[in-house]
């Protein structure tokens, strides 16, 4: 995953709070998935494609106060979520 690129949630894909975290539901091809962290969901529905990937995790992790470890483990997570379809490049 390039840092540098632009994400967004992909279109036709909504995301639900939930207790555990999240339901992320693809209306495209009917998929349903759990995102079993607070963060991540949180981090995911806020991706606009406005700014690159790496400066929107440090954004997201300075503005909760939270360690560089943290941002690893969510820019894992929006790796795997890309792989499904959940978010995408957007240049």
């Amino acid at each position: 995953m390039n840092t540098k690129t632009f994400y967004k949630l992909a279109d036709n894909v909504s995301i639900r709070p939930e207790r555990f975290g999240a339901l992320v539901y693809n209306y495209d091809n009917r998929r349903l998935c759990f995102v079993h962290s607070h963060l991540v969901a949180d981090f995911v529905a806020g991706l606009d494609g406005a700014r690159p990937l790496a400066e929107m995790v440090e954004a997201f992790m300075a503005g909760r106060g939270l360690a560089d470890a943290a941002g690893a483990s969510v820019l894992r997570a929006v790796s795997q979520l890309e792989q499904m379809g959940v978010v995408r490049a957007v240049r």
